[in-house]
């Protein structure tokens, strides 16, 4: 979501430059497939300035994509039909429930119990690449390249004590409710935005309180419970990661006592 500029509040992103943040407008849809070319892309120029990138934030699946490859098509590229997702999200509109999920049962059971019933993201992607391919996308591992096997890469995983880690996802969105989350998303509001943009944390929480569905107290406990379910997915995607290095961080830590433990363990070879 990072990607996006407009949004700084509602995805926190860096006020420093770092490559791939803030420069798209959120009307325009963004991939896994997309960041895949362009992170490739900075990674070689990075390491012709004899330096060591650095990929820093949590979704997996754009860090996946980039490690290990997505499904490629005869052409090279992510395989992908707009409309045909478009129809996916209408069919889903209509019929609610796990009505998408049900439908991926039927044609790739692998993927069906691979992907929660919530995620619709993954859902229409898996019913896409089997209209498309006629093969379940659990099938398609076979096409897929990455950078692993052509750099050394180390993975590292920062883990607080849960009850740490969600007092601080509290702490922030308050942060982001007196910077002015709700006067973003109003602004964003008069914006077409993508469907990718759509699903950033704290846009559908912030305009139930904006349409007078519930006070903003509710609305700002909704966002807080949501992302804290977001991390404790994400601490469970990246534990099962291949050669993944788990780093336990104390709450007394410093950021640069942090780091210097990654690089200590960056110098060691991994397992």
């Amino acid at each position: 979501m990072q990607v996006y500029k407009g949004m700084s509040i509602v995805t926190q992103a860096p006020s420093h430059k770092v490559h791939l943040t803030s420069f798209l407008s959120p009307s325009k849809e963004y991939s896994a497939a997309l960041f895949r070319k362009e992170a490739t892309r900075l990674i070689a120029q990075i390491i012709k300035k004899k330096k060591i990138p650095l990929l820093v934030g949590g979704t997996g699946l754009y860090l996946r994509a980039l490690l290990d490859g997505l499904f490629e098509s005869a052409e090279g590229e992510a395989s992908s039909d707009e409309a045909l997702r478009k129809k996916f999200l209408a069919e889903q509109s209509t019929n609610g429930g796990d009505y998408l999920h049900k439908k991926l049962e039927k044609v790739d059971p692998v993927s069906a119990r691979k992907i929660h019933a919530n995620d619709l993201r993954r859902i229409v992607r898996a019913l896409e690449v089997w209209h498309l391919t006629k093969k379940p996308f659990s099938e398609q591992r076979a096409n897929r390249q990455g950078i692993r096997g052509e750099f050394h890469c180390g993975l590292f995983l920062l883990d607080r004590d849960r009850g740490e880690l969600y007092e601080r996802i509290n702490r922030r969105v308050d942060q982001m409710l007196k910077k002015g989350l709700v006067q973003e998303v109003k602004q964003l509001n008069r914006k077409r935005l993508s469907m990718t943009a759509q699903m950033a944390l704290g846009i559908r929480e912030m305009n139930q309180y904006l349409s007078a569905q519930v006070p903003l107290e509710a609305a700002t406990e909704l966002l807080k419970k949501h992302t804290r379910n977001y991390a404790k997915r994400q601490l469970s995607w990246f534990r099962h990661e291949k050669e993944v290095e788990i780093i336990r961080v104390l709450p007394q830590d410093t950021a640069k006592e942090t780091a210097k433990r990654i690089i200590q363990r960056w110098r060691q070879p991994l397992a």
